[in-house]
């Protein structure tokens, strides 16, 4: 298997796409060229078209890495200072063009294999197209990104790429230093913003947001508890894994304490979905294996002696703790929604109302119960359609949007495709993959009975990692007999796209 021929784009292309990024950014925000901005504004497109430049050369490895780490900041970036600029998805975007327009940096990279799985996820895709259009979500804003980021576009894409941006351990040794690194980040974050000093907690919009969060649970750069506690769990399996497999001393004392940091900051997100999602991901896994089993029972007895010293300790977490756990509030809210989510799929239970229109569509299906108040429909009291709320049930959810021909699509896409990653056959460097994807597999699905679509983030992260666990496209006899010959030119590219 020989390098593949590649492009390199002449540098009236590098300046193309600077000049269409500063037309952009004029159309789309003015204010960012006035004044100071003037000057600040034209460095900065330089230095970021500089700067894809360079990434251009990478392996896409390198690229995915940064996508990911970046996505944890999707739908904040306005917050942050930097006009609403999606940085995440433009990468995303970038790994996608590396395999298609052929970068340097995918000259050794194996090719993209597209299996039956994908077909089914490119007609469940159509299906919510021609259901946005239908009733006329599709360009709406909400609707328009959920359907890229939540349903699964992008993260479907990232599927079919990632086992050839993961093929060789070196990649993958990149991926799980990345979720390690931000597992740190996470973790950390959630206590500072959760028990302080909140000094530390960076952006600052975190705070801001805070101040208006029920309970004050942590909820991170994500601006929702339950990203946070998928999150923070996903990345403390991997800092297990970074455990097992780092042989620096060092290093897997950090790995340990990145993954005690997340768990800890998992049960601060104070989300009991997280918290049943995330031990039922423990357990699943810590059955399968015979070394999980030996350790299940210390380590569940070192993580309640962790929360209840911390619960001991701080004043403040138990009294939030208890209000949490005694609040039945909640509880009615997702009562009456499902009874209503039911009403709705029973009214129209083939094709569904059309996709994102519960919030629209669902008052007049709320009744009020006999036993318990009416809640649910709006934050705050029922009947205010200003703000109303989401379904916490995923499942419920694409059934009364897509009707039960479009939840069946996504869900079998959803089985098939992690299914398969975690049975597909491949090398033992893949096994800890597979039962980390195993782990959060389920923490995702249980969550996923409790609380609506998840965020751009852990859909991505639980896509790639699929990818990553189902290995690259198997070789060729003659790609056999280069094996050798191909991982030194492997090597070789990796040098000098580090250098």
């Amino acid at each position: 298997m020989s390098a593949r021929a590649v492009w390199r784009p002449p540098w009236y292309a590098w300046t193309f796409i600077g000049l269409a990024a500063l037309a952009l950014t004029h159309d789309v925000d003015p204010g960012r060229l006035r004044g100071h901005w003037l000057i600040i504004g034209p460095l900065l497109i330089l230095v970021g078209v500089l700067a894809v430049r360079r990434l251009w050369e990478f392996p896409p490895a390198l690229t995915m890495c940064a996508a990911i780490a970046l996505t944890i900041f999707s739908g904040a970036w306005g917050q942050i200072g930097l006009g609403g600029f999606p940085l995440d998805r433009l990468l995303i975007v970038m790994v996608v063009l590396q395999f298609l327009l052929r970068a340097p940096g995918v000259a050794h990279s194996p090719r993209l294999q597209i299996r039956n799985v994908h077909l089914l996820m490119c007609l469940a895709v159509m299906y919510v197209l021609a259901s946005a259009v239908t009733v006329g979500t599709l360009t709406s804003e909400a609707g328009f990104l959920s359907l890229i980021d939540q349903f699964g576009i992008a993260p479907f894409l990232m599927f079919l790429v990632a086992p050839a941006v993961f093929p060789g351990q070196r990649e993958r040794n990149l991926l799980l230093a990345t979720l390690v690194g931000i597992g740190a980040y996470l973790g950390f974050t959630a206590i500072f913003e959760s028990l302080g000093p909140h000094i530390l907690v960076f952006p600052r919009y975190i705070l801001h947001v805070d101040a208006t969060l029920p309970g004050e649970r942590a909820g991170g750069p994500f601006q929702s508890s339950v990203a946070e506690g998928f999150a923070t769990f996903g990345c403390s399996v991997a800092a297990v894994m970074a455990f097992v497999q780092w042989r620096e001393q060092r290093r897997r004392y950090l790995a340990v304490a990145v993954a005690v940091v997340c768990i800890f900051a998992c049960f601060l997100t104070l989300e009991r979905g997280v918290w049943i999602g995330a031990g039922a991901g423990t357990m699943v896994v810590a059955l399968a294996t015979q070394t999980g089993r030996r350790w299940l029972i210390p380590g569940v007895l070192a993580c309640a002696f962790v929360i209840v010293g911390a619960l001991l300790l701080s004043s403040t977490l138990a009294s939030k703790t208890s209000n949490r756990v005694s609040n039945e509030m909640t509880v009615w809210a997702r009562q009456n929604q499902t009874s209503a989510g039911l009403r709705m799929v029973a009214a129209r239970p083939l094709l569904g109302f059309g996709w994102d229109s519960y919030r629209s569509d669902s008052l007049e299906y709320f009744r009020q119960a006999a036993t318990y108040p009416m809640s649910g429909f709006a934050q705050g009291s029922y009947g205010t359609p200003e703000t109303p709320l989401p379904l916490h049930d995923t499942y419920l959810s694409y059934a009364v949007e897509l009707g039960l021909v479009g939840a069946l699509l996504w869900l079998s896409s959803l089985l098939w495709g992690i299914g398969g990653a975690i049975l597909s056959r491949g090398s033992a460097a893949l096994r800890p993959w597979k039962l980390g994807l195993i782990a959060i597999t389920v923490c995702f699905l249980t969550i996923a009975i409790f609380n609506p679509y998840q965020a751009p983030f852990p859909v991505l992260l639980l896509w790639v990692w699929a990818g990553a666990a189902l290995g690259r496209a198997p070789l060729s006899a003659r790609g056999q007999g280069a094996k050798t010959a191909v991982g030194i030119s492997s090597d070789a590219a990796w040098r000098a796209a580090l250098q």
